[in-house]
């Protein structure tokens, strides 16, 4: 598969998103490396077709992952191997609102519908989890979010790596007493 440098072969890959069963994954890379002239005709429909396919995929995604978690008759590893893939569906997702052919707003726009969608399904899920008794499944679900926590893990890294550096600066020589 060739990077797409015409309208017709983004045409062609957008729309083999849209179809279940495609190496995804695949797609989306050669996707990511592909060139376009970005012209106000070309754009619209490049746009419009984009979020066919995020919508699409969304709606996707929900059902695979209220089927997993109805096949998972309340088990935690299974609970959380369901959150696991469909927060890797929905980053597949992110990675295709973020191609580099899209300007910053339109890049901007489009990850934003994902993570409201995201968003809410996360809210959704800790609202049904009110139900269980035992809490259990609010703390699961809490502490294994749809919610991709990158720029919170980006900054805990830089916080780590800053604190090393003020321990060396500042740390105290051993004192042996006799």
């Amino acid at each position: 598969m060739s990077s797409p440098n015409y309208y017709s072969e983004w045409i062609e890959l957008l729309h083999q998103l849209k179809e279940i069963g495609q190496e995804d994954e695949k797609i989306i890379s050669v996707l990511e490396k592909g060139s376009l002239d970005w012209t106000s005709g070309v754009a619209d429909k490049i746009v419009n077709l984009t979020l066919d396919v995020i919508e699409f995929r969304l709606k996707y995604t929900t059902r695979q992952f209220q089927q997993e978690l109805d096949y998972s008759s309340g088990q935690e590893e299974a609970i959380i191997s369901a959150i696991i893939n469909a927060r890797y569906r929905f980053d597949l997702l992110y990675r295709l609102c973020r191609l580099a052919i899209f300007p910053d707003d339109i890049r901007e726009s489009l990850e934003n519908v994902v993570s409201k969608y995201v968003r809410d399904s996360q809210e959704a899920l800790l609202e049904s989890a009110k139900h269980d008794r035992t809490g259990q499944l609010a703390y699961t679900i809490r502490h294994n979010s749809l919610i991709q926590q990158q720029s919170s893990a980006a900054a805990v890294h830089e916080s780590v790596e800053q604190k090393e550096t003020n321990s060396n600066q500042f740390k105290p020589r051993r004192r042996v007493l006799f």
